[in-house]
């Protein structure tokens, strides 16, 4: 089951941000869908490697917009990016060495950080952006 989907006040209006965050609501479904059938961990694992990779090259092209802009929230906002760096490859080790099946545990620390950093912290560099305070 779709948990998530892409809405018009989700848009940034950068179409790499966008088409990136569209990526991130794809693995929180299949993430979603694993919990849903209780999936494993070792089914997880392709999937926490896919977020790892997502988060490195999306991370990469927002601080190369702060870069670019200025943006005068950069250092808390790539505080977070290493935060949540740190916290998949916690996830994924726990992954590998523990029974319980994460699927649940993964979809929801997921959801609480797109509601909390996409829809908060990233429309403020959108807001900032759109200011023309650059």
């Amino acid at each position: 089951m779709q948990l998530l989907k892409w809405s018009t006040e989700l848009e940034l209006g950068l179409d790499q941000i966008d088409s990136q965050h569209k990526q991130l609501i794809n693995i929180i479904n299949e993430l979603n869908i694993a919990a849903e059938y209780n999936q494993p961990n070792s089914v997880l694992l392709p999937i926490v490697d896919k977020l790892q990779q997502y988060a490195n090259s999306h991370f990469s092209a927002e601080e190369d917009i702060f870069t670019t802009y200025s943006y005068p929230g950069r250092v808390e906002h790539e505080a977070e990016h290493a935060t949540f760096i740190d916290s998949i490859k916690y996830i994924r080790r726990q992954c590998e060495i523990i029974d319980t099946p994460m699927s649940t545990k993964i979809r929801d620390f997921l959801l609480h950080w797109f509601c909390t950093h996409i829809k908060v912290n990233d429309m403020d560099y959108k807001r900032f952006i759109d200011s023309g305070s650059v």
